[in-house]
């Protein structure tokens, strides 16, 4: 069975949140062979989703629909707990900003030069970390955001990341395999393979996901995350409905 829970059929443009907006995004899903598909909008579109709208394209296709929300976590949000409140099958966390700054925004690549490389990444992995911690997401959103235009910390980024995994692992979330990272300018999945590896040694489940913003976007190069999960020992990955876990065979 085949999946994609992270994609955005809104874009950047947010609402009108309807079924024909949708629907080219479910047709493209069928067309790759996917089982479900996930609509996992940002959550500045919260209040202009319609429920209603995942059910009538759950009627109309014949693949499952899931209802996700993708979250920009910060620690500052009061609202998270309202937004987790809705009937959701699962929240994705993920860590956009740094204090004011919007790392992966248009030009927020200049601000890089403002940081020591190692300390970003540690801050990065200590609000990943505190998302995890909130009890109210199911899956931790492209892990090693933070590398998105190529810089590398110095020091080890597992050790780095390590504090993150355990709290991810304690708290039994899933990371998502995100192959958006091929087409930015690092070229790469996300998380990398030796982050990937140490989720698999501490027994972290796995989402697979394009980040799609477009239709063509659906599913794409899901056969590389397949075999990247493969070489690292996987054999398994999950979905959510109702915020319950689904384990499937990795094929």
């Amino acid at each position: 069975m085949s999946t994609d829970l992270h994609v955005h059929g809104l874009a950047h443009t947010g609402p009108p949140h309807t079924v024909e907006k949708l629907w080219p995004y479910v047709q493209a899903a069928q067309k790759q062979g996917l089982k479900e598909i996930g609509f996992a909008e940002h959550d500045e579109y919260l209040y202009g989703l319609d429920f209603k709208v995942f059910e009538e394209l759950g009627r109309l296709s014949s693949i499952e629909i899931k209802k996700g929300l993708e979250v920009s976590f910060r620690p500052e949000r009061s609202d998270l707990k309202n937004i987790a409140s809705r009937p959701w099958d699962y929240l994705i966390a993920s860590v956009h900003d740094i204090g004011p700054w919007g790392f992966d925004s248009p030009g927020g690549e200049a601000f890089y030069a403002d940081w020591d490389v190692d300390e970003l990444y540690s801050t990065y992995f200590e609000l990943v970390a505190r998302a995890a911690s909130t009890g109210l997401f199911q899956i931790i959103g492209h892990l090693d955001l933070i590398k998105l235009y190529g810089h590398r910390p110095k020091k080890s980024v597992v050790k780095l990341a390590e504090p993150a995994l355990k709290v991810i692992a304690r708290a039994g979330l899933a990371v998502e395999v995100n192959t958006a990272g091929l087409y930015k300018p690092v070229g790469e999945i996300y998380p990398s393979v030796e982050l990937l590896q140490r989720c698999f040694e501490l027994n972290i489940p796995v989402t697979i996901s394009s980040d799609a913003h477009t239709p063509e976007e659906v599913g794409r190069s899901r056969e590389k995350a397949v075999r990247l999960l493969k070489k690292v020992g996987y054999i398994k990955f999950v979905t959510f409905k109702g915020r319950k876990r689904e384990i499937i065979a990795l094929e």
